[in-house]
């Protein structure tokens, strides 16, 4: 792979943005964390409890909620200036949630555990205000549309920030204007392109899912990749992320809409379109029996499914798109990471030090637009990693030329070693260096990936998939047990479920005789741009 590093040319000499003066313009950052997991009981069943009252609301809590499923726990961070903030963070909401959950435990792997039939999984449940049946509603329409199973696959988030000492440089130099929303945003659509570009490398070094249960698969469907390891047991042999590949996360509806990332405003436009425009089979779920917000091809604009996703707080009812418009980019949600099986959060340092260097490498790099064909290729890179990446011969697209998923992971490492190097000034024993430093371990020996270290597991201890699961899962609780926290964090964790019960109520009160004198169906505020763009 042979890109050049973003160049200004100033009076003949050449300016990198990889230099000791911007050192610190590079490390500052803010981050964040998300990370799902379903709660299982010691049979490694999903668990058929609701959503614990120890834990508050999950509609109001600001850090603890639910995902899709009622027994899907989802946590979401506050921002940090450091990983290893965001990440204490995380711990201590795991450390918290363990002393509540009793006999459940929190499953590990990405793929879930073993599960009822379709229609036994419960979706989120929450409660009778307008937003709560909302949310519910939601969800219904995406268990219709992808199925319940598909929607209890988990995974982990990460959310970065730029500083504006970094986007004004980058600002001056690539668009010879100073930083406004719209060359912020600018930088931000450069950056997912350039991402999606390399994407291969990270499903396969970050892919730990290439294991699930037997009961995850309709016993109607036939998968030619997948192979029995025991009766409990499918295996993709090669595979790097079942989560990410088309049993998982992806649809292929949506792959008839490809959303533009050339800009705010085409992404919007693009998203427009998709977030008001009927698809005739899903007007089969619009009863009362089947609900769902809308026929659209999405209900929501977070209904699309993208490795990578431009964001901006929303306010009040505010709608997403509206918001990106309004006040343009302000973060990346990074959503291609599968849990870590072997860390009790789901995710470790090295992981997210790694993705920081490849974002800012994304972010400084040129980055031409992306056409139809190209887009197409992404997704086609997509479907090739997560179901063969560790075949020594598999190859994948980049910039329209083919070649070998080791010569591109080979490459990106050369690239990245010298912003490892400016970042750390040279120690080699500093967070980037160390992260690099692994990943060069998995590119010279590839039973240090996720999936085959797994299956390698279940091997040594004859065990099956859920079974493995289990033993992990009780593992990580007993360290998260071990975690004191002080009194002072309990008791600021139990004060926020307790604010959150009680804010889930006021609202429910405050709307409940309006509810009960007008009982209308839930109506989602118009996209404001849609008549704009």
């Amino acid at each position: 792979m042979k890109s050049k590093l973003l160049k200004t040319k100033q009076k003949n000499s050449t300016v990198t943005l990889f230099a000791k003066e911007y050192r610190d313009c590079l490390l500052s950052a803010k981050h964040g964390l998300e990370r799902e997991s379903i709660r299982v009981n010691e049979n490694a069943n999903l668990a058929k409890t609701p959503h614990p009252k120890e834990l508050g609301s999950s509609l109001t809590h600001p850090l603890i909620k639910t995902d899709f499923a009622e027994a899907q726990v989802e946590y979401a961070t506050n921002i940090h200036k450091t990983i290893p903030d965001a990440l204490a963070e995380l711990t201590e909401l795991h450390s918290f949630t363990a002393k509540q959950l009793k006999n459940e435990l929190l499953w590990p792997f990405s793929m879930p555990p073993v599960l009822p039939q379709d229609n036994k999984i419960e979706v989120g449940q929450y409660g009778t205000s307008i937003e709560g049946r909302k949310k519910t509603i939601y969800r219904n329409g995406l268990g219709h549309r992808y199925g319940k199973k598909m929607q209890t696959i988990s995974g982990v988030h990460y959310n970065v920030s730029f500083d504006s000492c970094m986007l004004s440089v980058v600002s001056e130099k690539r668009f010879q204007k100073p930083l406004s929303i719209d060359t912020k945003s600018q930088i931000y659509f450069d950056t997912i392109r350039n991402f999606y570009r390399i994407s291969p490398a990270l499903l396969y070094l970050f892919g730990s899912s290439s294991l699930t249960d037997v009961t995850f698969i309709d016993e109607a469907k036939s998968y030619k990749q997948l192979q029995k390891l025991d009766p409990k047991t499918l295996n993709a042999p090669y595979a790097t992320t079942l989560r990410l590949s088309n049993i998982g996360y992806t649809s292929k509806v949506q792959g008839k809409y490809p959303i533009s990332v050339n800009s705010l405003k085409e992404y919007a436009s693009d998203m427009c379109q998709v977030v008001s425009k009927t698809y005739a089979p899903y007007k089969k779920f619009n009863t009362k029996a089947t609900n769902q917000l809308n026929d659209y091809v999405l209900q929501l604009e977070n209904e699309y499914y993208s490795l990578v996703r431009p964001k901006q707080v929303p306010k009040g009812e505010e709608r997403v798109v509206d918001a990106l418009m309004e006040r343009g980019v302000e973060y990346l949600e990074i959503r291609l990471l599968d849990l870590d099986p072997f860390s009790a959060i789901g995710v470790e340092e090295s992981r997210l030090y790694f993705l920081h260097m490849v974002l800012l490498y994304c972010m400084l790099h040129e980055s031409p637009k992306a056409d139809l064909v190209e887009m197409a290729q992404w997704r086609k890179n997509q479907e090739i990693t997560t179901w063969f990446g560790r075949k020594n011969d598999t190859l994948v697209h980049l910039m329209g030329k083919e070649i070998p998923l080791r010569e591109l992971l080979f490459q990106l490492f050369l690239e990245l070693q010298p912003i490892a190097d400016l970042l750390d000034e040279n120690d080699a024993t500093g967070p980037y260096s160390r992260a690099l430093e692994m990943q060069w371990e998995k590119w010279d020996d590839p039973t240090l990936l996720g999936g085959a270290m797994t299956e390698l597991d279940l091997n040594i201890h004859k065990s099956s998939f859920r079974e493995f699961g289990l033993a992990l899962a009780k593992s990580h609780k007993d360290e998260l047990l071990q975690l004191n926290l002080s009194p002072n964090r309990m008791k600021y964790y139990e004060d926020l479920s307790e604010q959150s019960i009680y804010e889930q109520k006021k609202m429910e009160t405050l709307e409940g005789s309006h509810l009960k004198k007008n009982q209308k169906p839930i109506q989602i505020k118009p996209l404001k741009l849609c008549s704009e763009v």
